[in-house]
């Protein structure tokens, strides 16, 4: 089982994936099941944060496997690899068109931060 998180613009999964890890309105998590089902596991509202690590961490707890983004900085990027969560770049799109971009392994793995 995996469980994919995203940087959203809102909370339901044809939303759009978030520009920038940091400044996005919701923190959204996907499981993907056994039988590949897509199934909304939480959607965590960003109130802001009093440093990079803490959304990092947070995802870690609710025990994200992946990370889809369409832009983070060096802090949580490096945060990620620390704590084992894979780095995948996002396309423009919904939530539910990157995951099945995942899931195809259409998705290039997220080699250097890509906002400065």
């Amino acid at each position: 089982m995996r469980i994919i998180g995203i940087p959203s613009d809102g909370p339901e999964l044809d939303d759009k994936i978030s520009d920038h890890f940091g400044h996005c309105n919701y923190f959204v998590g996907i499981k993907i099941d056994e039988e590949m089902n897509i199934i909304k596991e939480f959607a965590v509202k960003n109130d802001g944060h009093s440093s990079c690590m803490e959304p990092v961490l947070n995802m870690r707890d609710k025990q994200v496997t992946d990370m889809i983004v369409g832009g983070i900085g060096g802090r949580p990027y490096m945060g990620f690899l620390q704590v084992g969560i894979n780095l995948y770049q996002g396309i423009e799109g919904s939530l539910k068109e990157n995951v099945l971009h995942l899931i195809k392994e259409n998705l290039k793995p997220l080699g250097e931060p890509s906002c400065s």
